[in-house]
């Protein structure tokens, strides 16, 4: 089933009830792309207080979450298998590997070429890799180069799925499988294991959306599955640099600095 936005997108407020800043917080806000596309209250509310009856019987019937176990599963998928296509990842660490020779995003050719060296199939990888690129011109075009700079690109799709995760421990909360110190628990755990592989959250969102595309899209990128699928980089700019979003006031911390950042709210 295609993603559905029920609902324009929500102004990025915050409960006066839960943190702005420290781990909480920083944790919370990878969901926050996720929970825009199926708005449940301030981003920063680990209770999900905006879902209703319907918006909460969707869940259960469109994620198969019917029971505790069902939901604790499909959290687990999304952190850890991360909806990952082994050709896909292949091409990733193939352009990744580029990068990290050239000291630069590789070019499209440098990227097949790769791709090539390390044994994979060029005329295969070649709308995948076209795809990725067009996600990248659109989305920069869209948001802006100030904030998904030229050189920042794709290195992994996992954002999307990692999000997801997120967003659905809070919906846990209001579906009444899990109480708030047990969903704090498990998007730390979330939020700990994903920051290494990502600079930033402009490099989080950036793979958030391309994962997004790439996922309902099935690989076949167009400007219309673009325009269908990655709708949400308005909400990808409003938190990267609005004055209400909080991504553009909470810093991408490693491993090491959420393990020392003081907990609150």
């Amino acid at each position: 089933m295609p993603p559905l936005r029920i609902a324009p997108a929500i102004t990025m407020n915050a409960s006066p009830r839960y943190s702005t800043t420290g781990t909480d917080a920083e944790g919370i806000a990878m969901g926050l792309l996720q929970i825009c596309t199926l708005p449940s209250g301030p981003w920063n509310d680990p209770t999900a207080p905006g879902l209703g009856a319907v918006e909460r019987a969707m869940i259960v019937e469109q994620w198969d979450v019917g029971s505790r176990a069902d939901w604790l599963s499909m959290i687990d998928f999304l952190s850890i298998e991360r909806r990952r296509r082994h050709a896909w990842m292949l091409h990733l660490s193939a352009r990744n590997q580029r990068a990290a020779a050239l000291g630069r995003p590789p070019r499209t050719q440098e990227w097949l070429a790769g791709i090539d060296h390390e044994g994979g199939d060029v005329s295969d990888a070649r709308p995948f890799v076209a795809g990725v690129e067009l996600i990248e011109r659109e989305l920069r075009r869209s948001v802006g180069e100030d904030l998904i700079a030229p050189d920042l690109f794709v290195r992994t799709l996992d954002g999307y799925a990692l999000g997801q995760a997120v967003a659905m421990t809070t919906w846990g909360v209001a579906l009444g499988y899990a109480d708030v110190s047990e969903a704090r628990q498990i998007i730390h755990r979330i939020s700990t294991e994903a920051r290494p592989s990502f600079e930033s959250w402009a490099d989080f969102g950036l793979s958030y959306l391309a994962g997004r595309v790439m996922h309902w899209s099935d690989g076949t990128v167009d400007e219309s599955a673009i325009a269908k699928f990655g709708d949400g980089w308005r909400d990808l700019k409003t938190a990267l640099s609005s004055r209400r979003g909080p991504w553009a006031a909470l810093p991408w911390g490693t491993t090491q600095h959420l393990s020392t950042s003081r907990r609150t709210g």
